[in-house]
């Protein structure tokens, strides 16, 4: 009996070693393979960029990914975060083909971090567009004056607390903001026309910050064409040399998808309350907005 207890015991053993031969294989074989396309989301009010551009970097890197597709659903946000979104794909689609998809909607920041890529494909209901800069700036004096409230400010510049929410702006402080917001936007300008391959003054003629369709971006060159998610991927495997047999579906996997979509959801609309919070937190109030 014990003969058989130690027998068996080894068999076990055996075939514990040899399955876990087989799954490392598997494994291996796998990691050989690997995803074909990558997916990085760029979703909700854009704050902060620092999680898009690691999966972006690590992607384009990988040996494993052929291709990129972005997928924006994004009204915008800070400029900041959309500019170094919009240069990191610009650079990087010279390592691997990226692909913008966008959702509901890739307006402001989203449009801009979206013409540094390779090609754009939308629905003809997306929304877009809106290439303009904005600077809200609360203003509490009269509810300062009702309470008895005042604020005192020391500064070492005329210009250091342009926008003080407690007090008449200046005319000096005036034309600085517009003039900052004037350069921004001409830079915004600049982005689209190069990453579109559109001339300025035709860039011009439709970036006043009106939110457009689809459709509409179809008609002036902000985007490539019509499709889901899948048609940009296609694409990105063409771009890559790579062409699928009709009917076959692009295997896709998602390089920062770590939440459910009922978190990514709530966090998207706290997103816009950051926005706000941060800008009437602002010492200055004169925090520069991509959003529509």
């Amino acid at each position: 009996m014990n003969e058989y207890k130690v027998w068996l015991a080894k068999m076990l053993t055996l075939v514990a070693i040899l399955f876990l031969v087989v799954s490392a294989l598997g494994a291996l074989k796998g990691g050989d393979k690997g995803p074909t396309i990558s997916v990085v989301e760029l979703e909700g009010a854009i704050m902060d960029s620092s999680e898009v551009l690691t999966a972006l970097y690590k992607e384009a890197h990988s040996p494993r990914t052929k291709g990129i597709v972005v997928r924006i659903d994004s009204p915008g946000g800070a400029v900041a975060p959309s500019e170094e979104i919009y240069e990191a794909i610009r650079k990087l689609k010279n390592d691997k083909p990226i692909v913008v998809s966008m959702g509901s909607v890739a307006a402001s920041g989203g449009l801009y971090a979206a013409v540094g890529a390779s090609k754009i494909f939308a629905s003809r209901g997306t929304q877009t567009g809106s290439i303009g800069v904005i600077m809200q700036l609360p203003n509490y004096g009269a509810v300062a004056d009702k309470i008895g409230f005042s604020m005192v400010t020391v500064k070492s510049g005329a210009l250091k607390d342009a926008g003080n929410p407690f007090r008449p702006m200046t005319d000096a402080e005036r034309s600085f903001l517009d003039e900052t917001a004037s350069k921004v936007h001409g830079a915004f300008i600049k982005a689209v026309a190069e990453g579109r391959n559109l001339p300025e003054e035709k860039v011009r003629e439709f970036a006043d910050g009106r939110v457009l369709l689809g459709s509409e971006a179809k008609e002036l060159g902000l985007i490539d064409g019509f499709g889901d998610i899948y048609d940009a991927a296609r694409e990105a495997l063409s771009l890559a040399g790579e062409k699928l047999d009709k009917g076959e579906l692009p295997e896709l996997h998602y390089a920062n998808r770590k939440k459910s979509a009922i978190t990514r959801l709530l966090e998207s609309s706290s997103s816009i309350g950051e926005v706000v919070a941060r800008q009437v937190s602002t010492t200055s109030g004169a925090l520069l907005q991509y959003l529509p």
